[in-house]
């Protein structure tokens, strides 16, 4: 049996009180706010309510339908659904626009619901019909009277990059989004992500950037956080801490809930599936997970290379099959299959070729350890986050051996990804600008969320024998 400890939820609440502070008493101050309900940023966010309820009604029937432990990794594996049919089928949708998948899968799910017995075939009619005349008629009044699209961007990858390469798939299909993109292999899982969910609002057929579409993300988070095995009180100190310190922080907004790069769907999509899979009972979810967690390759550099590596150590571990390592691998293998077969350069081949190449007089591999204090100093530049995550950091050191134990993989993975980081811009990145550092270390945000929480309770719940 456990009780609350009040005096250590008071301890909590002095130690996460100078970020409220910091909100409320220095930068409400000093915003003007307009409160008017044609604000965009109002309107933005109930675009983004009316997204996470579609997304949290899909999950929930995919859920039910297939028998899966979350809601969370039921959503992952609906948006992972349309990128892993064109992959493995690209021979063939290359010639059909993006539209015809998206119609073709989502046609898919919806039949898979209304057959499955335990789902409810008036409510996903009615839920589809009510979505249906929003989006043709209601959306459509909004985004032709209304600036909800920026038209300046934070970072440079976000114009030289994924811009054009998201309209290029928007516009056309996942194929000649391959061919025509500027930054050869790079991974188009955010890119196509980005495509087919603009398509669920908005009929145009030229691509615009729209930020209610991740601002869902921050929505998807806290389903996530409520998913989660914890105690309520640790849930709601952990959701209301990380709400402010999004508040708090101008550069952790943008990038994890308004950036066209959607560092926190890669993030949120990686912290799902490991999470899931330390709760997977089946084989069948085993094979599910495996399967999203391979297709993880297409997403940014560093969570590719994690992806794969788990996969790998999970059966070495014999904590999966074989079929299901070869059901998870089997991404690499149709990005191999389809870069000789339509002539496309295969997937994060811009690697290879420069670990490959003659270091140059312009670009010489040398040591440069300076770079472990940029690093450093360019994370410190946030002050909310890192006052944030040093709290936890210190909470989770309290009980250290019984937080470690629990959530082992978990750790090591963020271990593992800050070394890599670290090597990188030590070793090879001698040279590269580091302020993109900030962005990989964060990458694996999501994993510290389930740590985090267990932490929590360990720090503030007193076990009681009877």
């Amino acid at each position: 049996m456990n009780y609350i400890d009040n005096k250590k939820v008071l301890g909590l609440a002095v130690l996460f009180s100078p970020i409220f502070y910091n909100y409320f008493f220095r930068l409400i101050p000093r915003e003007s706010r307009n409160l008017a309900f044609d604000n965009p940023d109002f309107i933005n966010i109930g675009l983004s309510s009316i997204f996470f309820i579609f997304l949290l009604f899909v999950g929930y029937q995919i859920k039910i339908s297939l028998n899966l432990p979350n809601i969370s990794i039921s959503i992952v594996l609906y948006l992972f659904s349309f990128f892993i049919f064109d992959s493995y089928f690209l021979f063939i949708t290359k010639m059909f626009n993006l539209k015809v998948v998206f119609l073709f899968i989502n046609f898919i799910w919806i039949l898979i619901f209304l057959l499955n017995k335990k789902t409810s075939r008036t409510q996903i009619i009615f839920f589809f019909l009510i979505f249906y005349f929003l989006r043709e008629f209601t959306f459509e009044h909004l985004f032709n009277n209304f600036e909800l699209s920026p038209k300046t961007y934070t970072v440079p990858d976000e114009t030289e990059v994924w811009i054009p390469v998201t309209k290029n798939i928007f516009s056309n299909n996942y194929f000649y989004g391959l061919e025509t993109i500027t930054h050869n292999g790079y991974g188009l899982l955010i890119a196509y992500i980005n495509s087919i969910t603009t398509i669920l609002f908005y009929k145009s057929s030229v691509f615009s950037f729209f930020p209610f579409i991740k601002n869902v993300f921050y929505f998807l988070t806290l389903l996530f956080i409520y998913e989660i095995k914890g105690s309520s009180i640790s849930k709601v100190v952990f959701s209301s801490v990380l709400t402010i310190v999004t508040l708090n922080s101008h550069w952790f907004r943008y990038l994890f809930f308004n950036s066209m790069m959607l560092e926190s769907g890669v993030s949120y999509f990686f912290g799902v599936i490991l999470y899931s899979f330390g709760i997977a009972k089946s084989k069948k979810e085993k094979h599910i997970f495996s399967l999203l967690l391979g297709f993880l390759f297409f997403s940014k550099q560093f969570i590719a290379t994690l992806a794969i590596l788990y996969l790998i150590y999970l059966f070495i571990k014999k904590d999966i099959k074989i079929i299901s390592l070869i059901i998870g691998l089997s991404s690499i293998l149709i990005a191999v299959i389809n870069s000789f077969l339509l002539k496309i350069d295969m997937t994060w081949s811009t690697y290879f070729v420069f670990f490959n190449s003659t270091p140059t007089a312009h670009r010489q591999r040398s040591v440069n350890l300076e770079n472990i204090f940029n690093i450093v100093n360019q994370f410190l530049i946030d002050k909310p986050l890192s006052y944030f995550l040093l709290i936890l950091f210190l909470l989770f050191l309290i009980n250290s051996k019984i937080n470690y134990f629990q959530y082992n993989k978990l750790v090591n993975l963020i271990l593992l990804n800050t070394f890599l980081v670290f090597i990188l811009y030590i070793f090879i990145w001698t040279d590269v600008e580091y302020g993109s550092s900030y962005r990989y270390l964060m990458n694996i945000f999501h994993l510290i969320i389930p740590i985090s929480i267990n932490s929590i309770d360990n720090f503030i719940l007193n076990k009681v024998k009877k």
